[in-house]
């Protein structure tokens, strides 16, 4: 069988994902990988023998670690407008491909050519799992329209992917998992463009601890998470997923009105492990962050939380794959819209 695998997503997060599954599904498929510029090279660096496509990447704009709703409707208008066109050009490439599958982590467009093609095609995300904690507030309500946008209404099934009551636990880089680990005593700092202006400060306000900032191209991530004795960071799932599976002590600052990572976060302090920032006390809560890690873990974990801090490669591929799976009947339905598409196939077109 063939799958494609589709990620959208300006950071790691979602390339790290794709990486872990990839390389599990390479076991016993062909994979082939759509995924935007941003990504392309970490994941052609981790999957050298796969067969990539470029996808336009829906982006959000951002202003001292706050979304901007405005700038980011003004800055997607015209790529969901073309949202039709693009899908016709992501069935001819998913045709010339012999794409048998698709697996989706939070991309709206190559989930609805497949779709569109008949193909069996899995939704597997951290986002699906929103919809387990209804949350009726502006920016929860704002996060579940923005799903149904994300995870099309026809997809095969959709696997929600967490550290806590998710379908399936976090996927975990495998070169992460097979690193020592141990207390070295630095503290990794994820600083993304975001939060940096504000963060910095805080860390010159405590000083007499080693920093490690990050993303920096010229250091090692994988060692230095692996040995690292905390972290500091935004709410984003996976950085979380791969702190709390190492056992670490983290401080977590998530966007404000971010509903995923306000979630993210309040889980993470529920599992025992993490404290919560907030960007207008960012001197302060890095302060008692630092003091408190003599007394880590910060408390037991909340008993009515299910969590999976743990790798689930293995298993979400394992279902991904039998959900994947033609039937019968689904292959005939498939054969008869692939006959009635009449798209020509030609060369892949960049967007």
């Amino acid at each position: 069988m063939t799958i494609g695998i589709a990620i959208n997503g300006e950071g790691m997060g979602h390339a790290s994902r794709c990486t872990c599954l990839a390389r599990e599904l390479q076991q016993s498929h062909r994979v082939v990988v759509w995924a935007p510029r941003s990504v392309l090279g970490f994941l052609r660096e981790h999957l050298p023998e796969v067969e990539f496509h470029h996808l336009p990447l829906l982006a959000l704009s951002k202003k001292r670690h706050r979304i901007c709703m405005v700038p980011t409707i003004a800055r997607n208008a015209a790529l969901v407008l073309s949202l039709p066109r693009v899908v016709r050009k992501l069935k001819r490439q998913l045709k010339r491909s012999g794409v048998d599958g698709v697996v989706s982590d939070f991309e709206p467009f190559l989930s609805r050519a497949g779709i569109r093609l008949g193909l069996p095609v899995v939704s597997f995300c951290h986002q699906a799992v929103l919809d387990r904690f209804p949350d009726f507030s502006p920016a929860g309500i704002a996060a579940r329209l923005v799903n149904r946008f994300m995870i099309p209404a026809r997809v095969t099934r959709t696997i929600s992917s967490s550290f806590f009551d998710g379908d399936v636990g976090p996927l975990i880089r495998r070169e992460l998992l097979s690193h020592p680990r141990r207390d070295d005593g630095h503290i990794v700092v994820y600083a993304s463009r975001s939060i940096r202006e504000e963060l910095l400060p805080a860390l010159k306000a405590n000083p007499g601890f080693d920093y490690r900032l990050f993303p920096d191209p010229s250091k090692d991530y994988i060692s230095e998470l692996a040995t690292a004795g905390a972290i500091i960071a935004p709410a984003g799932h996976q950085t979380l997923s791969e702190a709390l599976c190492l056992n670490k002590p983290v401080l977590t600052f998530p966007q404000p009105g971010q509903n995923e990572q306000e979630l993210n976060a309040l889980m993470a302090v529920r599992s025992g492990r993490a404290m919560l920032g907030r960007i207008e006390t960012v001197v302060e809560d890095v302060a008692v962050f630092l003091d408190a890690l003599d007394g880590f873990p910060f408390a037991l974990p909340d008993p009515n939380v299910r969590f999976l801090m743990h790798d689930d490669t293995e298993r979400a591929a394992w279902i991904i794959q039998r959900a994947l799976k033609p039937r019968p009947a689904a292959e005939g339905a498939r054969r008869a819209a692939r006959q009635r598409s009449t798209d020509p196939v030609k060369p892949a077109a960049s967007f």
